[in-house]
C-alpha cells in the first residue's frame, strides 16, 4: 500500500499570482458596482418632487446620497432615508 503526504504551502507574506488577481478583480468589481449605483440615483434626478415622495425620498437625499464618499454605499443611504421616512409618516410625524 502507498501512503502519498500531502503538504499545504502557505507562505506568508507572499501572495500568489491568483490570489492577486482575486484581489484585483474584487476592486474592480467594487468600484464598478459603485459606479453603477451612482449612475442610477443620478437618473432619478429626472423625476419630479411627487415621484420622489412616492419612493420616500426627497431630493435632498439624492443629493447627500451622490456627494458621499466614493466608496460608501449611496444605495444604502438612499434606502435608509426613505424606511426613516416612512417610519415618521405612520407614526403621525411626518415632516415634508
Amino acid at each position: 500500500m502507498r501512503t502519498t503526504e500531502h503538504a499545504l504551502d502557505l507562505i506568508a507574506g507572499k501572495p500568489t499570482l491568483v490570489s492577486r488577481a482575486a484581489g484585483i478583480v474584487g476592486v474592480l468589481t467594487a468600484v464598478w458596482r459603485q459606479y453603477r449605483s451612482r449612475c442610477q440615483i443620478a437618473r432619478l434626478h429626472d423625476l419630479d418632487d411627487r415621484q420622489l415622495l412616492d419612493m420616500g425620498l426627497k431630493r435632498q437625499d439624492l443629493n447627500e446620497a451622490l456627494t458621499s464618499a466614493f466608496f460608501e454605499d449611496a444605495s444604502s443611504y438612499l434606502t435608509r432615508a426613505s424606511r426613516n421616512r416612512a417610519n415618521l409618516y405612520y407614526r403621525g410625524t411626518r415632516h415634508d
